[in-house]
């Protein structure tokens, strides 16, 4: 099967060239420079990797206002940075939304134990909150997917199932799996954090 042509993407930041799918875009709006995540925006746009450091270079020099020509300045980094942690949670969340209607995701300890148990989970994502007894429940067996994070409050996590608590989730196809694993691993370049 022949290979797709990806389109490649300098990082204003470090130099390096990327995948489109692997930089974040930004674009010159009537305010100032835009984070254009779901790239949907008109107009002239400047990549950046989506890691702290790549960040800090591509707006603490003229790096930005040149790649844009000119059009902006370099909005603050800490404000550019919360803006794209959000922009990433918020595709997380759209994400894990699809899976429920998609039926592709198990919700709540007895529902993911039973996935588990099944070999059906491609990835857990555990609420900031839940009880240390819950996860060394799910934990404690040998069928867990190499993919985990944790995400969100019981809370947050039961408004996208439509529930009241919901302490984890499992993501049953491999897609949405994918899908929400890098933008986890995203959000953990920008964050410099383990979630």
């Amino acid at each position: 099967m022949p290979r797709h042509h990806q389109p490649q993407r300098t990082c204003i930041g470090c130099r390096q060239v990327f995948g489109k799918d692997e930089v974040v875009r930004i674009v010159a709006g009537p305010t100032g420079a835009v984070i254009d995540y779901r790239e949907k925006l008109p107009g002239r746009a400047a990549y950046v990797c989506p890691r702290l450091d790549c960040i800090q270079k591509a707006l603490s020099r003229e790096n930005l206002s040149r790649a844009l020509q000119g059009r902006t300045a370099a909005p603050d980094a800490d404000a550019f940075v919360g803006q794209l942690a959000a922009s990433i949670t918020e595709k997380i969340r759209s994400l894990l939304t699809m899976a429920v209607k998609a039926g592709s995701l198990a919700a709540g300890a007895s529902a993911v134990d039973d996935a588990l148990q099944k070999g059906r989970v491609e990835m857990l994502i555990f609420a900031s909150d839940v009880s240390e007894g819950t996860r060394g429940k799910l934990c404690s067996g040998s069928s867990l997917p190499s993919r985990q994070a944790t995400l969100f409050t019981r809370d947050e996590m039961g408004q996208m199932v439509g529930r009241e608590l919901v302490g984890v989730v499992g993501i049953l196809e491999k897609g949405f799996a994918d899908a929400v694993g890098n933008e986890v691993e995203r959000l953990k370049g920008l964050l410099n954090k383990h979630l």
